[in-house]
């Protein structure tokens, strides 16, 4: 998923004129826009937990837009998160980066400074699903698997890791072997890849 066009942005809003306007001004710019009238029906319909961008509105009737990020927290949603509201004050805007907001802006909005914020949060997003997936992955080794892990990646051969672990090397490359197909990686810099992505 490298090209950001292919990750969704996510646009909820209960003014359709306000919806209208921005998925035709993003739109423009190559986004794919999803929109939603509450953020009920947005909870029941987007994929949370995919990579996207959510654009959100704060007073709307129903569930509220702090209310949506809080739920999507709630699930550990990789969503990332840009408030777009006409009402904001000082402590709606510090709790919503306290809860971990991308961005936020106030309406009406220009193009040149709502798409860099849309930029970053599917970058984050996108970069929150691959930690997502990759710990997923790590959680599956064995604990042995992990002990082997943790020596390949500080740079260590096989006959080293079998001196430290007190086991043959042959066993060492099993273990190794195994490890690297539960992780998805092909050599070991696929595999340092996989560690940074851990540490980020």
């Amino acid at each position: 998923m490298d090209d950001v066009s292919s990750i969704p942005v996510y646009l909820v809003d209960d003014d359709d004129s306000v919806r209208s306007a921005i998925r035709y001004m993003l739109e423009g710019y190559g986004f794919t826009i999803l929109d939603f009238e509450s953020g009920e029906r947005f909870l029941d319909e987007a994929l949370l937990d995919e990579p996207g961008c959510l654009i959100l509105d704060h007073r709307m009737p129903g569930i509220n837009g702090q209310q949506v990020h809080e739920r999507l927290n709630a699930v550990e949603s990789c969503l990332e998160v840009v408030f777009l509201t006409s009402h904001a004050d000082i402590p709606m805007t510090i709790k919503a980066f306290r809860d971990g907001a991308c961005d936020f802006h106030q309406k009406p909005i220009k193009a040149d400074d709502l798409v860099p914020s849309i930029e970053k949060a599917q970058c984050k997003s996108r970069l929150n699903h691959a930690r997502e997936q990759q710990q997923k992955r790590f959680e599956t080794l064995t604990e042995r698997e992990m002990q082997v892990f943790k020596l390949v990646i500080q740079g260590q051969m096989n006959k080293q890791i079998a001196y430290e672990l007190n086991l043959s090397i042959r066993t060492v490359e099993v273990h190794r072997a195994k490890m690297m197909e539960r992780l998805g990686a092909k050599n070991i810099t696929e595999l340092m890849n996989f560690s940074e992505i851990l540490k980020e």
